[in-house]
């Protein structure tokens, strides 16, 4: 029915057209406006298509096996598909995890002794692979870049990570382990990373300094914007409070900030085709349904979040999100509710979204809905 309504309404705007097959002169001619109006009903329905949403619906009884696993703090999808999650295994980040000047206070207890990072297969959600054991304290965010390497912080460390696929050896370090810091070479519980095709790469920092930091592939400082403050304050100084998650839109040149307790989705200029533009901003997602944004992810010409714990008036929920137009144009759920998300991840097809959680420690995986396509229908005028 949903199709049959939808491609009346493309029929309708064609027939706008049918007057110059009515006069044509000729029977090529006649068939040259046969296939413009083809054309157009082409068009027309594909643009149609596109406007509607996929709505992301929850795969039950995934994964088949349940794992053992701590705080999920970050997820992220591999080049072949796979959820890859980042957990704290028995560590706990609470009230006493962390001193009044943000210094990890149980480091004398020495690094998660089990493996932090584990590989999931996205059909049947069974083990695939799991290393980063004795690495790390505070496990927060995961970002895997177009060459499979992975980039990790930890609050706890104050530091970023990128180790090369296959190894868990880092090939690079940023930030003073257990050293929290404002200037150029420290961090404060760095949250994410994102990361070019260039190299260069894109870190919120975090939960004390609330900047964007962005660096070259060499990991050299390039240019930062944002400053922490809970007053909410726009143009290129704009405060931040808690940037929390990043999408990159790289197409657009376009960086999406997770502004957690300012309960927005901020998105900037990137600064990739103009450096000197890195940190305007272009659009502020707000409002009822976005509550504490913990977690956002694009893909295939979509931005997708979701909010967490204290949201409230907003329901715990996923969000599909128009940064454009500053809408939010889908919130979706789980059959099981969500407690506590934490971050979320999107296949590269665009097709498949994950969510991790800390507290239940679980992860959820969803898959759009798909819309008929124009090929389907492309004969139905003239059968």
């Amino acid at each position: 029915m949903w199709a049959a309504y939808k491609f009346l309404n493309i029929v309708i705007v064609a027939l706008s057209y049918f007057p110059s097959i009515m006069i044509a002169a000729s029977p090529t001619d006649y068939h040259t406006a046969e296939e413009n109006v083809r054309a157009l009903l082409k068009r027309q329905f594909d643009e149609k298509i596109a406007d509607e949403l996929s709505h992301p619906e929850e795969i039950e009884g995934w994964p088949l096996e349940e794992y053992d696993l701590g705080q999920i703090s970050g997820v992220d999808v591999d080049t072949s598909g796979n959820p890859v999650v980042f957990h704290r295994g028995t560590v706990v980040w609470d009230a006493g995890s962390f001193n009044d000047s943000n210094h990890y206070t149980r480091a004398d207890e020495g690094p998660i002794d089990e493996d932090t990072i584990v590989v999931l297969d996205s059909k049947t959600g069974q083990l695939l692979a799991s290393w980063g054991g004795s690495l790390f304290y505070m496990p927060h965010g995961i970002t895997i870049d177009k060459n499979s390497s992975i980039w990790l912080t930890d609050v706890a460390l104050h530091q970023v990570f990128k180790f090369l696929p296959g190894t868990d050896k880092p090939l690079l370090t940023l930030g003073q382990a257990f050293e929290p810091g404002t200037d150029n070479d420290h961090f404060c519980k760095p949250t994410d990373v994102a990361v070019a095709k260039s190299g260069d790469f894109y870190v919120a920092d975090g939960y004390c300094n609330s900047r964007i930091m962005k660096f070259d592939k060499e990991g050299k400082f390039v240019a930062k914007f944002g400053e922490e403050g809970w007053i909410w304050r726009e143009g290129k100084g704009s405060t931040l409070a808690i940037p929390h998650s990043l999408a990159l839109i790289e197409d657009e040149d376009i960086l999406c900030v997770a502004d957690r307790e300012h309960r927005r989705v901020l998105c900037v200029n990137a600064g990739i085709q103009n450096p000197q533009q890195f940190g305007e901003i272009v659009s502020v997602t707000n409002g009822v349904y976005i509550g504490r944004i913990f977690g956002i992810a694009y893909s295939s010409g979509r931005l997708y979040g979701v909010n967490g714990a204290g949201s409230a008036p907003a329901a715990t929920q996923g969000l599909t999100i128009d940064w454009k137009t500053s809408q939010v144009v889908d919130t979706w759920t789980s059959r099981r509710s969500f407690i506590s998300p934490h971050d979320i991840a999107v296949s590269r097809d665009g097709q498949t979204i994950f969510i991790s959680e800390i507290g239940p420690n679980r992860l959820t995986k969803f898959v759009l809905r798909s819309a008929p396509t124009s090929a389907q229908y492309d004969n139905t005028l003239y059968e």
